[in-house]
């Protein structure tokens, strides 16, 4: 400590030299908080690589059997590998493998690459990796629209132009393409012509496969110059395909347009976006490189915008219908409105206290000294910061340190008034600065004990409290550094030398005299009676807290609605869903409070999003919820309630509502999308089915659920078409012969594509609708023998209908049957236990079938294990601390006796506002419990020094605590003033920060009225017990 005093006095000396660093200080951070990367929204997610296997025309058995379970067979096992899922269903399989947070994205995906191409699959099928972005890369969307052109030019417009030029930008890693029919050149084979001409499918396909192609011949010298030979054969239009000889016949050609036609039609659609009264527009989704900025990222967007936008051809527009910039702006404007009105909270109350305005804003000043520290430490140690916590940033917490030094010298010069120097002044500041420099910094260390365990969270209460803890962390280091040795400096230029009186403060002479009166008669009348008050509220607390109800975390409200829609029967159509999709957008649109409703049935171009067509997803685009209609008092859930109950007058269709980045988060967390999902693991699809049913059955009865869906497995009807081996062998046919018919025939298959400048559409065959939509008709396809005798497929397969899976889902190297759900108007915890004790009593598990439970649950079930021991080692690291401090125990527990009425105000302000329990609150439990140790210590430290001379111990206690009664109240006010915004925000962002702040304030307001009163009680009754004793 004499090091300590010594720089004190070094800085009071050199006071214009201490003054220069706090205002270069100051710059510094401006500086580092200008160039941070902050957040809106943090990446709770883990990096996760997608592998996205497309087989067109494959079941999902065959898909699975196939593609996923080889692939998921090699990518077992590589380092770092925490996850991995899976999802087959009809063409298509997607695999996604999650790792340890903080891994480079490109080590990862080679090691992910390198096992792929380890994997034996069939020929043909090649797996990709999905787009380097995660679950929150979603940052723009738009639609192209014209009134001249028809989708399906706007379609390629998009893919060939737009998805270009996006790309440039910079921190943009890809553009999924969704909606809009994709242009093709449909070969359409009449079945009786082929049969005329004696020919089958394949030919066909062999035949213009092999037509498109191109070649060169080196060069040829001519005239002392070298030319080029090249061989053109390209397709180029409808006619050069029409006019591709397949065979001929005595001589005469057999061509394309002999068996068919050939047109420009759209290719099998697997999704379709409509945009509010629009059943068919495209869409274009653009994704953020994972680890970018999104402010900057954005930014950088909106500049190319201008130049995207002119390389549209005229009369078609680009209209975007969400953007991220706004959920940014909107969660800033609160965030910043609330950090503002703290600030003058805080300042205000200062004033209310001191009535000295010089005093007011010198301790004010260790607010940008303080974040300017931080903001430092944040850039160089490269940390990553969000608005969301640092917004629940406690500016009274961080100026406490600052009040209580500023109010001792304020006090030690009024001693003097008149007789001061500026020699004088130094040295009564250095004096007073030395008497509370202790107190101020072991006060400080208590609190940075209370924040230190926040960083032993992980997931996603890690990534949302991190920056939390840094930025309190490195805020209260910078406060104690600041006001220990700039604030004496900027007080010794800046107070005067004359006239230095503290003015009459009628009220704090009133709180003052009434505290004086009932502080002596608890001391002298009362003792048992208030520790019973104590202890009575402590035990009224616990009882109310099993009544609060609990949470993981507080739905951070995105301004949207992301609704999700099963048509039944899930194997319907896509110009079924597309009704439905119409029907829904029609009635979202009567809602005031809507301003666009965009449906995406089925998948998206590229498989990044693996859905059946019976899935209508829609986002539901909402004004601010200060132009809501009063009817819903700015309730989302009312809302939500109401949309819900007017599409339930739709027949055959299940609801599921959540939010955009929410419905992205969660599925990226529980390998599912859903609040909260229950997987149910086995081998045996059918049996799944039976258990995904009776689950269902059960849940639904459960109070609190609702939004309950799930992801059909079996229920598609088939056409299974088995091949007989040894009827196909009599005529010299191969299994792969027949399988080569049945594809192009029936499912229809690409051939080749026709370039056009830098565009490619691709060439897809297939027989005429009639030929081959009812089981005779699939019957009657030609199949061609090698001594060239046409057969009917029914001559050498069994061909039979049957229900086969929608979609197969794994994780753990498993099957597995998912069933989701959403709570409303009840808590996440008691609904929770309450559907897990249904289904134990209710649900019987075959041998080698389990349950697992995902999703919020899940979260919440780790984050309050790890709550459950951090809290009980912070109150372990405070009390060493405190040991440390006083030698003694009896102090140790007199100190910490807050911690009993400061968690009661905790749990009495969530019981009063109806906030559920959460890790928001438990984190504000543990804030509020350092402050309260604070001002306990504070109170006890000045006792102490009293007690040291003076004799008579009431007296002691009295003049102690009556001294440091202004700091702490000044303290705790600031504290809860500070936070009070934020308390009281609804805005878009303020969530999160809602139970911190209830928590502080109602821990702040009970536990500093008590802890005034009780620090003294205890500290009277164990020193006479002492005093008997000795």
């Amino acid at each position: 400590m004499k090091l300590f005093n010594k720089l004190i006095k070094l800085s009071i000396k050199n006071k214009f030299i201490s003054a220069t660093i706090a205002i270069l200080l100051i710059l510094t951070g401006i500086y580092c908080l200008k160039t941070l990367d902050i957040e809106a929204y943090p990446d709770f997610t883990n990096p996760i690589v997608q592998v996205i296997t497309q087989m067109p025309g494959k079941s999902a058995e065959e898909v699975e059997r196939l593609a996923t379970i080889p692939l998921e067979k090699n990518l077992n096992g590589i380092p770092n590998e925490q996850k991995l899922y899976s999802s087959s269903l009809f063409g298509l399989s997607v695999i996604k493998v999650v790792f340890a947070d903080g891994l480079p994205s490109s080590l990862i995906r080679q090691q992910v690459l390198e096992r792929i191409y380890q994997t034996e699959l069939p020929d043909g099928v090649k797996p990709v990796l999905g787009p380097d972005a995660s679950a929150i890369g979603e940052i723009y969307r738009y639609t192209i629209e014209s009134d001249y052109y028809n989708p399906m030019t706007l379609k390629a417009i998009e893919d060939w132009q737009m998805e270009k030029a996006f790309k440039q930008v910079p921190g943009i890693i890809e553009v999924n393409s969704f909606g809009g029919p994709v242009k093709t050149y449909k070969v359409i084979l009449n079945h009786e012509k082929v049969r005329f001409y004696n020919l089958d499918v394949g030919e066909i396909f062999d035949a213009i496969k092999a037509s498109n192609s191109t070649g060169g011949g080196h060069y040829i010298s001519k005239n002392d110059q070298a030319y080029i030979v090249r061989g053109l054969g390209l397709y180029s239009d409808i006619e050069s395909i029409e006019n591709t000889v397949i065979t001929s016949r005595n001589g005469i050609p057999i061509r394309v347009k002999d068996v068919g036609i050939v047109a420009i039609e759209p290719a099998v659609r697997i999704g379709q976006v409509g945009k509010n009264l629009d059943n068919d527009v495209v869409e274009g989704i653009v994704l953020m490189r994972k680890g970018e900025n999104p402010t900057k990222t954005i930014k950088n967007l909106q500049n190319k915008l201008p130049d995207i936008k002119a390389q549209l051809p005229k009369g078609v527009h680009l209209k975007p219908f969400y953007e991220r910039s706004e959920l940014i702006h909107n969660t800033m404007h609160t965030i910043g409105h609330n950090v503002i009105c703290g600030i003058v909270f805080v300042i205000i109350v200062l004033f209310a206290f001191i009535l000295d305005l010089r005093i007011t804003l010198i301790a004010s000043l260790v607010i940008p000294l303080a974040l300017g520290f931080a903001f430092t430490l944040f850039k160089i140690f490269d940390i990553p910061a969000n608005l969301l916590s640092m917004g629940a940033v406690d500016f009274g917490i961080i100026v406490d340190g600052a009040v209580i030094l500023m109010e001792n010298i304020f006090r030690c010069l009024t001693e003097y008034k008149w007789q001061l120097t500026q020699t004088k002044k130094e040295a009564i500041i250095y004096k007073a600065v030395k008497e509370v420099g202790n107190v101020i910094t072991f006060s400080t260390i208590i609190i940075l004990c209370c924040f230190l365990p926040i960083l032993a969270f992980d997931g996603v209460a890690g990534k949302l409290f991190h920056p939390l803890a840094f930025t309190m962390g490195f805020s209260l280091i910078g406060a104690v550094i600041t006001s220990l040795f700039f604030l004496p400096a900027i007080s010794a230029i800046y107070m005067p030398v004359k006239n230095i009186q503290e003015k009459d403060n009628k009220i704090l002479d009133k709180i003052t005299n009434i505290y004086r009166k009932f502080l002596n008669k608890i001391l002298e009348e009362l003792p048992k009676e208030f520790l019973s008050l104590v202890g009575g509220m402590f035990v009224v607390a616990l009882t109310l807290f099993c009544f609060i109800g609990s949470e993981f975390l507080p739905n951070l409200d995105e301004g949207n609605i992301w609704l999700r829609v099963t048509v039944l029967p899930r194997s319907t159509t896509i110009e079924h869903s597309v009704e439905v999709a119409r029907e829904i957008r029609e009635i979202l649109l009567q809602y005031p409070e809507v301003k666009n409703v965009i449906s995406h049935i089925g998948s998206a171009d590229d498989g990044t999003d693996p859905n059946l067509l019976s899935n209508i997803e829609n986002m539901v685009d909402l004004k601010l919820a200060k132009d809501w209609r009063w009817k819903w008092h700015k309730n989302k859930q009312k809302l939500i309630q109401d949309m819900s109950e007017k599409l339930s007058d739709i027949p055959g269709i299940t609801t599921y509502f959540t939010q955009y980045i929410q419905d992205n988060v969660e599925e990226a967390v529980s390998g599912s999308k859903g609040q909260v999902v229950v997987k149910i693991y086995g081998s045996d699809l059918y049996e799944l089915q039976k258990l995904q049913d009776q689950t269902l059955a059960v849940l639904s009865n459960v109070k609190g659920i609702v939004d309950l869906s799930y992801d059909q497995i079996i229920g598609q009807p088939q056409y299974q078409i088995k091949i007989d081996r040894v009827k196909a062998s009599r005529y010299g046919l191969r299994s792969d012969d027949i399988q080569k018919v049945v594809e192009i025939a029936i499912g229809g298959k690409n051939a080749t594509q026709v370039l056009e400048n830098e565009k490619r559409f691709d060439v897809f065959l297939r027989l005429e609708a009639k030929d081959r939509n009812s089981y005779r008709k699939i019957q009657n396809i030609i199949v061609k023998t090698p001594e060239g005798i046409s057969v009917p497929l029914s001559n050498v397969t069994d061909i039979s209908t049957d229900n086969g899976a929608m979609i197969i889902t794994r994780s753990e190297n498993s099957r597995v049957a998912i069933v989701r759900f959403n709570i409303r108007g009840r808590d996440l915890g008691s609904t929770v236990k309450d559907a897990q004790k249904e289904l134990d009593k209710k649900l019987q598990l075959p041998d080698e079938y389990r349950i697992k439970w995902a999703g919020q649950s899940e979260s919440q079930k780790s984050a309050n294990t790890r709550l459950a021991i951090i809290l009980p080692i912070t109150l372990i690291l405070i009390g060493v601390i405190l040991h440390l401090n006083y030698k003694s125990k009896r102090l140790v527990l007199i100190a910490m006796s807050p911690i009993l009425v400061t968690l009661s105000g905790c749990i009495f302000a969530l019981f009063v506002t109806r906030t559920y329990f959460s890790i928001s609150a438990g984190v504000g439990f543990i804030a509020a419990i350092g402050v309260s140790i604070q001002n306990g210590v504070i109170l006890l430290s000045s006792i102490i020094r009293q007690n040291k001379s003076n004799t008579n111990l009431i007296s002691a206690i009295e003049k102690g605590a009556i001294q440091k009664l202004r700091p702490v109240l000044t303290a705790s006010l600031v504290a809860i003033l500070g936070l009070l915004p934020a308390a009281l925000s609804n805005g878009i962002g303020a969530q999160s920060q809602k139970p911190f702040a209830i928590a502080i304030i109602g821990g702040l307001s009970v536990g500093t009225f008590f802890t005034i009163f009780l620090i003294p009680l205890l500290y009277k009754i164990t020193k006479e017990i002492k005093h008997e004793n000795s």
